[in-house]
């Protein structure tokens, strides 16, 4: 009897989605539904009705990372922070809050953002929603992999992520909804807990790109407390730069709504890793775009191979230095040393108990790596491939860098030049939660490192199902040009698969 209800509710929540916008009560109905099989929800807001706010998100419900500061605990899964709430809450969710919308929870996450498989959380790993029908437990993607599942089991509207190298993409494709990292600053990063401050963006999850612009166009906004926040005066450089782009027209007719987007194909993505699933999705993408009005054309990043070492290596380094305040003393729970009052012992005791196998394992990484001798072997390279990575997007994008020219109008369109690149988000569909352990966990950011170390936005579409699990493609473009990542994500999202 039990298994019927939970099967008829299911079914009435699925009609309601698809015909309908669900009400909040529908949303803390598919929460009950669906939270306790996939984790994804470790706090959850109680529902109410007098705290509604009327705005242009009036109805909206929204979850926010374990790692964003918020009303709820900012726990960033980790026992370090199991008892710790913030006492303000990020830019990113009072600007959603003031505009209407309402708060259901915190999603579950990889303990401080660092993992791709969302299993080192102390709340428990997350599950993916897909196959919907299968009996195997599948990973959500991470580290924002419970943001993606609530999202994609309707437990919210919305979802606030992290994403410091595909943290928000990955998990989107592997649960089959709209995953978007905005160009480093548009978004203020003021209550995300860092990871590496370099990289880290505040992302949006939702299953329609109408959802992702409506909440950025909210949440996108200079912002006093963030020193890396886009200025005004950038923000209005880079508008008028988007805008000098004779060659991209609104106007356009409906059979080709992207007439004059020339679209670039890098070839170094197609990795040893990639599957043929995976494979197939980028060449029916790209046959899509084309059909969209978009020209397709080859175009080469040959550093990009170079990235994913590069990233690690410069991530873990500031992690190290991020997680240095987690000691016991400044921010984190205290496990003082059962004998000793040596001030270290108290700090390596805390630090032992408090932090996961994974985070300690990449604070030694990022150690090892700022040391005397390694600072030159490992950091100062990586730095340099980093630039070499800004270089290559700076020339294959026919709109200037807003960072690297005082010019306030695009030149004419290089026949060699593309206002967009499409490759894939993931190499293959998600792994079964617990099989992909070692190297491999890894080797998942190979796709999507790039579009950090640039600070370039980056969206990632559902693009079809392979054996019932879902695979996305990923759209980027020059710093600064959302809008156009957007705007082609929205007809590529609205074509058939």
């Amino acid at each position: 009897m039990q298994l019927l209800l939970t099967r008829i509710k299911l079914n009435r929540l699925r009609l309601v989605c698809r015909y309908s916008t669900p009400s909040l009560n529908d949303t803390y109905e598919a929460i009950s539904v669906h939270n306790p099989r996939l984790n994804a929800l470790p706090h959850i807001h109680p529902l109410d009705p007098t705290q509604e706010v009327n705005g242009p998100l009036s109805g909206w419900s929204f979850a926010v990372k374990s790692n964003i500061a918020s009303p709820l605990p900012t726990t960033c899964a980790s026992s370090m922070l199991s008892s710790y709430t913030s006492p303000f809450s990020a830019t990113a969710v009072t600007k959603l809050e003031h505009a209407g919308a309402r708060m259901i929870g915190t999603s579950n996450m990889d303990e401080f953002g660092m993992g791709s498989l969302n299993q080192s959380s102390v709340h428990g790993p997350a599950h993916n929603l897909h196959p919907e029908n299968g009996n195997v437990l599948h990973s959500p993607g991470g580290s924002s992999g419970g943001s993606a599942a609530a999202v994609a089991a309707r437990m919210c509207r919305v979802a606030l992520g992290s994403d410091t190298g595909g943290s928000v993409r990955l998990p989107a494709s592997w649960c089959g909804v709209v995953g978007f990292k905005p160009s480093y600053g548009r978004v203020s990063r003021y209550g995300l807990v860092s990871y590496a401050s370099s990289l880290d963006s505040v992302g949006i999850l939702a299953r329609s790109t109408r959802d992702i612009r409506h909440t950025f166009n909210i949440i996108s906004a200079p912002d006093p407390h963030d020193m890396t926040c886009m200025s005004k005066s950038l923000r209005s450089r880079i508008d008028t730069l988007c805008a000098s782009r004779e060659w991209i027209s609104h106007n356009t007719i409906a059979s080709e709504p992207l007439k004059g987007v020339r679209i670039g194909v890098p070839s170094e993505f197609w990795v040893d890793e990639l599957s043929p699933s995976a494979i197939d999705a980028w060449k029916r993408g790209a046959a899509k775009l084309e059909s969209l009005g978009c020209d397709v054309i080859p175009v080469s990043l040959p550093h990009t191979p170079h990235t994913l070492p590069a990233y690690y290596t410069l991530a873990l380094a500031e992690a190290s230095s991020n997680l240095a305040r987690f000691d016991g003393i400044r921010f984190g729970t205290r496990h003082p040393p059962t004998q000793s009052t040596r001030a270290s012992l108290k700090y390596a005791q805390t630090r032992t108990m408090g932090f996961g196998d994974e985070v300690k394992r990449r604070i030694l990484l990022g150690t090892f790596v700022m040391s005397a001798r390694a600072y030159e072997n490992y950091y100062l390279p990586s730095q340099r491939i980093r630039r070499l990575v800004q270089r290559e997007f700076n020339r294959i994008f026919a709109m200037p860098n807003a960072l690297c020219t005082t010019n306030t109008k695009t030149d004419a369109r290089n026949v060699d030049k593309v206002d967009a690149i499409l490759f894939p988000t993931a190499t293959d569909t998600a792994p079964v939660q617990g099989s992909n352990n070692g190297l491999s966990a890894y080797v998942n950011d190979v796709m999507t490192v790039s579009a950090n170390m640039a600070g370039i936005p980056a969206i990632s579409v559902p693009f079809g199902l392979c054996e019932g699990m879902p695979l996305g493609l990923q759209i980027a473009a020059q710093y600064g040009d959302d809008d156009l990542v957007l705007r082609i994500a929205r007809h590529l999202e609205s074509q058939p698969a």
